[in-house]
């Protein structure tokens, strides 16, 4: 294995604690019974294949398996790495809801895994919408259609798909025409199976929608999720990956490329996973700058997969390590976020069983080696149903801000650190929406949907009725008067405090602990008599959240005995006392 953690002795600064083994289960009010209820309630299907290890198919067919407990891998974070911890219901919105402003409801929505497709394929700066629509009756959505922006600002439908389509899996450069083809999922449900078409559109003119029938995929009656293009191997040929998913098979991930000779794409690359480890993906780049593109996805068990373009349609597994937590199915790419010369990619994951949403970021320190740079944790907050992570350049500034969507919460972070210091401040949270009681979130959408210049924010949801589930979007306009250029970061944090993990303690205590402002900040250890045994730090800090460790010696070296001891946070502006026990 050759992923590594990056240690640092310093203490860190915003925002910035070590990951241990605490556990916060508590405060986790995600409940796994209650949770399968909801998704069968709502036209799906649960199976347990394994203690706590469900596999969840949708009212369509299509499944993911989740596990519901906790990873047994010797893979913990044990040493020191640049953290952020979000404690989701302190988040404070009203700080942030000036940012984004409702602007229109449109009545096109796109499925589970992927933000709903926006791009401007006729050439005219007014950017379309591709999903599905209509009201949806159980187990039937569709048929797809094109929205686009009006004369008068508003979006509205130019375009309907043949009856049987659902939704849409990608929209790529294939054939070297110009313009791009998207390729859409059909399916006919016999009743007692379903049956899936994969159908192309590709456009007429470089000025057109892409509306006129192409090709059938060359994969049929398959589940394909998570459809990106490109040309990896640089031979000018476009390359198509994607993951599927098989009823009785093992999963795949899969690579091909398109022939001119069958109007179709033919397979180059095939890795097969065990049964219930579905995989998830890409992060693709050159992650270790050895002008090679690594395509980086993960799995459902919780392990991650670098496979690396070797040479011209040839391609392999170079790196596989474990993630610590369950349902990886979250992956992103940063193009060199902290300016240290080397790109990042971005993997997350769901710890169901600790509520907790888990993203890890990933630095090469060698050929096809890479190691853990930064960290963000998403505390009370883990979803079955919308689950993503996208890095997108909101404000232009050459650095992309990480756009969250777990469940009815979207964050956006954005990168305030240095070369090597990965910090992240919360900028923008949205926490469910108001307006539509009972609505669930998918995947949201950034894109400059007013052709203003600015990002604006698309949210995918469904409302769900005993008889008919209603699918929509709302578009969030980012405000003309507002924005990242004249809005400062939002500081979650609503109080300064200091607590110490475990309780009673034998050997280590972690100390972890919060300041709202600039200070010289003393954290001290006392005896049960009140007599001061160490300083563990003097340090003037910045605002955020901190951790440090406390081996239970004092100010000599010394090991101290067990007993009643006392840790307390000392600035000019409070004093903070936490208890703690020594036990040996």
């Amino acid at each position: 294995m050759k992923v590594k953690m990056k240690l640092k002795i310093k203490i860190l600064i915003p925002i910035v604690v070590l990951i241990t083994n605490i556990i916060f289960s508590q405060h986790n009010t995600f409940n796994t019974e209650a949770e399968l209820q909801k998704f069968a309630e709502r036209g799906g299907k649960t199976e347990e294949i394994s203690p706590n290890i469900y596999k969840l198919t949708n009212r369509i067919g299509e499944s993911r398996t989740f596990y519901f407990n906790q990873i047994v891998k010797s893979n913990a974070v044990n040493e020191p790495v640049d953290t952020t911890i979000i404690n989701v219901w302190e988040i404070d919105t009203t700080k942030c809801s000036n940012i984004f402003k409702y602007w229109q409801q449109v009545e096109v929505a796109n499925l589970w895994w992927a933000p709903l497709p926006i791009d401007d394929l006729n050439n005219n700066n007014r950017p379309e919408l591709y999903g599905y629509t209509d009201i949806i009756h159980p187990n039937l959505i569709g048929p797809v259609k094109i929205f686009e922006r009006n004369l008068n600002g508003v979006y509205h439908e130019i375009f309907t798909y043949d009856s049987l389509t659902n939704y849409v899996k990608g929209l790529g450069y294939i054939n070297g025409t110009g313009s791009k083809e998207i390729f859409i999922s059909e399916i006919i449900d016999y009743g007692d199976s379903i049956f899936r078409y994969y159908p192309v559109y590709r456009s007429d003119s470089i000025q057109g929608f892409p509306t006129t029938f192409d090709f059938f995929f060359y994969l049929e009656n398959r589940q394909i999720n998570n459809m990106t293009f490109g040309d990896w191997d640089s031979n000018g040929i476009t390359d198509c990956a994607f993951t599927v998913a098989l009823e009785l098979d093992p999963p795949m991930c899969n690579i091909a490329e398109y022939r001119d000779i069958i109007n179709n794409f033919e397979e180059l690359f095939r890795l097969l996973l065990p049964l219930g480890s579905d995989v998830s993906g890409f992060a693709i780049n050159d992650f270790d700058g050895d002008k090679k593109t690594e395509l980086v996805n993960s799995t459902g068990a919780g392990d991650v997969l670098v496979i690396e373009n070797i040479a011209v349609n040839e391609y392999s597994v170079v790196n596989q390590f474990p993630f610590p937590v369950h349902n990886t199915y979250m992956q992103t790419a940063t193009n060199d976020i902290d300016g240290n010369g080397k790109p990042e990619f971005w993997i997350g994951g769901q710890d169901f069983e600790n509520g907790i949403t888990v993203f890890q970021c990933y630095e090469a320190d060698g050929d096809n080696s890479y190691k853990v740079v930064a960290r963000i944790e998403i505390r009370y907050l883990v979803s079955l149903y919308n689950y993503y992570i996208q890095s997108v350049d909101i404000d232009d500034d050459g650095k992309e801000e990480l756009v969250i969507s777990i469940g009815n919460v979207i964050l956006i972070l954005k990168f305030t650190g240095s070369p090597n210091n990965n910090q992240y401040m919360l900028w923008y949270a949205k926490l469910g929406e108001a307006t539509q009681p009972g609505a669930q979130f998918y995947p949201a959408a950034v894109a400059d949907l007013d052709s203003d210049g600015k990002k604006d924010l698309l949210i995918p949801m469904e409302k769900y009725t005993t008889w008919i589930t209603y699918a929509f979007s709302y578009i969030l306009r980012m405000d003309g008067t507002s924005g990242i250029e004249n809005s400062e970061p939002y500081n979650f944090l609503s109080k300064e405090y200091i607590k110490s993990n475990p309780v009673p303690f034998n050997s280590v205590s972690s100390i972890r602990f919060a300041i709202l402002n600039e200070n010289l900040v003393m954290i001290k250890i006392y005896n049960s008599l009140g007599k001061e045994i160490k300083t563990l730090l003097e340090q003037n800090l910045s605002p955020g959240e901190y951790n440090i460790q406390w081996d239970a010696r004092d100010r000599y070296g010394n090991l101290l005995p067990s007993g009643i001891y006392f840790i307390s946070l000392q600035t000019k502006d409070v004093v903070k006392t936490t208890k703690t026990i020594l036990l040996k």
